[in-house]
């Protein structure tokens, strides 16, 4: 019969082998997940699109206030008091058509009211005194009292400034869409009318004006607008979403995916639209060009396409 000492002793020794045996088992299994991990190098999920041809247009937008083109304050040849006007905002008026009276009465003499012609024909758009007041006329240097604003509303204006980067693509003649938020589902058309030779030495910008035909009269003076510009089209080129476009240390390219692999290319840029761009160089039709998952991408590294 054994004694309690030796029991204990007998239990130890089991014990510690069967640590010793969990050790190696456990050390063997970790050796081979290891293993199992460095033959299957994790990848790294990406969405790529096929490089398309199609059409990309250079837009330029701009934003400014409508002015008539022809729009002209009206002045009194003579000193006085507004005695009437013979017209009403809104109302059709002749060139040299009479809008308004004054009265140039001087202390011990009189005189016949003065008319106040208009200096073109068109539309009143405003009348800016109440009866008696006091009327400077423009004489000299002197700019006088405005008494009214006639406007031909059959042509509107606009009047931009064109950033230096855009000046290449500007010229007389072409074509411009414009919208205002009173008709926000209509688009009036009209073209650039005039396009200036000296650019502005404080703003580095060049005026533009663009003229828009207005034969309803629905637009007016001093609205907002906003104005798209298409200065170029280019047909038939190779586009892609700018996202996919990496540029860094001088250098501007792309990842393409092969065989699970990226790979780097270098591209050469064109015109952009709308999130898209033109690719001048360096790509292929089809090719599966990375657009998300590519910032922080190395040459070579394994990926994984998502599926939409």
């Amino acid at each position: 019969m054994m004694k309690k000492k030796d029991v204990f002793i007998t239990l130890g020794v089991l014990i510690f082998a069967g640590l010793l045996l969990f050790r190696l088992i456990s050390g063997k299994n970790i050796a081979q997940k290891g293993s199992s991990e460095r033959a299957m190098p994790v990848r790294t999920v990406v969405r790529v699109m096929p490089i398309e041809r199609g059409s990309v247009q250079l837009v330029l937008s701009y934003v400014g206030s409508l002015k008539a083109k022809d729009e002209i304050n009206v002045y009194s040849k003579v000193n006085g008091k507004l005695a009437q006007y013979l017209v009403n905002e809104g109302d059709s008026v002749s060139k040299g058509q009479a809008i308004a009276l004054i009265d140039r009465d001087e202390t011990g003499l009189k005189y016949e009211l003065a008319p106040v012609e208009s200096p073109l024909s068109g539309i009143v758009g405003r009348t800016l005194l109440d009866k008696g007041a006091t009327i400077l006329s423009a004489q000299g240097l002197s700019q006088g009292t405005v008494l009214a604003i006639i406007v031909n509303m059959d042509e509107m204006v606009v009047r931009l400034s064109a950033v230096e980067q855009n000046i290449p693509y500007l010229r007389t003649g072409l074509k411009a869409e414009m919208k205002v938020d009173a008709y926000p589902d209509k688009i009036f058309n009209g073209e650039i009318s005039k396009v200036s030779q000296v650019v502005e030495p404080q703003t580095r910008t060049l005026p533009i004006e663009i003229i828009i035909p207005n034969p309803d009269h629905l637009l007016k003076s001093g609205m907002f607008c906003r104005i798209k510009i298409v200065a170029s089209e280019h047909k038939d080129v190779l586009f892609l979403l700018q996202d996919a476009v990496i540029q860094e240390l001088g250098e501007t390219h792309v990842f393409v995916v092969e065989d699970h692999t990226a790979k780097k290319k270098k591209v050469a840029l064109g015109i952009k639209e709308d999130g898209r761009i033109e690719i001048t160089e360096g790509l292929k039709e089809g090719e599966k060009v990375i657009i998300f998952g590519q910032q922080g991408l190395k040459e070579e590294a394994q990926v994984e396409i998502a599926q939409e």
